[in-house]
């Protein structure tokens, strides 16, 4: 029986492109800071990769300083810790120490805002209840003081869509020296968004949630950040990335990001139609009363994206949910897979509004371009017999 994998917010498929790009590139072994042929050429897959990724941002790559844009990190998490360090830390910002970011940020964004915060850094978090920041809290917050604020655009449990352009004029409007970061990992070719419609200064995005391979990330950096010096590095040595990421590039993992970043941007439409049809069915599905008694779904009160959909089981855990899914060969999680470790109910769940069993009783499915309807289909009925198998053993 072919497996069902409902788990594409943790990570996704490696996509025939990025696979045959990094193929390719394996035969080309020179570092890309040589000067000689064969760093020229290694240092081209860089580049195309470059172009590629910023062009699905909706940013052109003409000259040297367009380039610039495009931080390249060895992960999502790394970017993100560069976006908040990096502002925090350069020299050439106002002294102002104010952070603002929301309560259910991904544990990238929230652990490092608590290293902020150790540096003597005031983090102000902001409400998400259902889904939908405080904006009249950002507005009451946000001051002459303040630095940065970092809200993701796609919430990586929930689903709910986050208004960056609203927070942006928010806080610009309050400090335009300011700077506004966004995590960009999950909706990055899963949700219609370019740089100029966020107003971010920042972007985080990662490979392997689009198809591409693991142990790559970027950080998109403004035009106005660069000329201004507002970021600063956190990773020094060899002045690799136009001096703000030093280390030897991932060329291989590198050319994977941008071709998997290329046939994502290429086929967008299509694959946003495609992931929000099967999400629709399972919604509609999954509200029959009769056929899944007791199931709730954490559906935002604002935007919702189309390819994560929260389950709330009736009076079962999450982790029991999973095992017996799995043993039908379906794959699901309860959450973020980078918390998954920790052993503490989810934050995020809580930040939604649900009390701590209904968090532990909650499953997330996350759609790819690869899922179908029939899948759809086959988890439906995977799902009501393991209810019901469940529910039986409790008594």
């Amino acid at each position: 029986m072919n497996c069902i994998y409902f788990d594409n917010s943790a990570t996704t498929p490696l996509c025939a492109e990025s696979k045959s790009a990094m193929l390719d590139t394996m035969e080309h072994w020179g570092n890309p800071s040589s000067l000689h042929s064969l760093g020229v050429e290694a240092e081209k897959y860089v580049s195309n990769a470059r172009t590629a990724i910023l062009a699905a941002l909706g940013v052109r790559c003409v000259t040297k300083l367009d380039a610039r844009q495009l931080i390249f990190t060895a992960s999502g998490t790394e970017a993100d810790n560069l976006a908040l360090i990096g502002t925090a830390t350069a020299k050439s910002f106002s002294p102002g120490k104010k952070i603002i970011i929301s309560d259910s940020e991904h544990p990238a964004i929230m652990e490092t805002a608590k290293e902020l915060e150790r540096r003597d850094f005031e983090v102000v978090c902001i409400p998400t209840v259902g889904g939908v920041p405080d904006y009249a809290m950002i507005e009451e917050c946000a001051d002459k003081n303040t630095i940065l604020a970092s809200f993701m655009l796609v919430n990586n449990e929930t689903g709910a869509v986050y208004d960056i352009r609203r927070i942006s004029d928010i806080v610009k409007a309050a400090n335009p020296d300011a700077l506004v970061h966004t995590d960009c990992v999950q909706g990055f070719l899963k949700h219609r968004f370019t740089q100029k419609s966020l107003g971010a200064d920042l972007i985080t995005l990662s490979s392997h949630k689009i198809g591409g391979p693991k142990g790559v990330g970027a950080l998109y950096v403004s035009p106005n950040v660069i000329k201004s010096k507002k970021l600063a590095p956190i990773i020094f040595g060899g002045g690799q990335e136009s001096g703000m990421r030093s280390g030897t590039e991932n060329v291989i993992g590198i050319a994977g990001f941008g071709a998997a970043a290329a046939a994502g941007y290429k086929k967008l439409s299509e694959n946003l139609e495609h992931m929000s049809a099967i999400r629709e069915k399972l919604i509609a599905a999954l509200s029959d009363e009769t056929r899944f008694p007791g199931v709730t779904l954490n559906l935002p009160t604002g935007e919702s994206c189309t390819h994560i959909l929260s389950v709330r089981l009736p009076a079962i855990r999450s982790e029991v949910m999973l095992h017996s899914l799995s043993r039908a060969g379906i794959f699901v999680s309860s959450g973020s897979a980078c918390s998954s470790n920790t052993g503490h109910g989810s934050y995020v769940l809580k930040a939604f509004g649900l009390d701590d069993h209904a968090a532990d009783s909650t499953i997330r499915v996350s759609l790819g371009e690869q899922n179908t309807l029939e899948e759809a289909d086959r988890f439906l009925v995977e799902f009501e017999s393991a209810l019901k198998s469940l529910a039986r053993a409790r008594y």
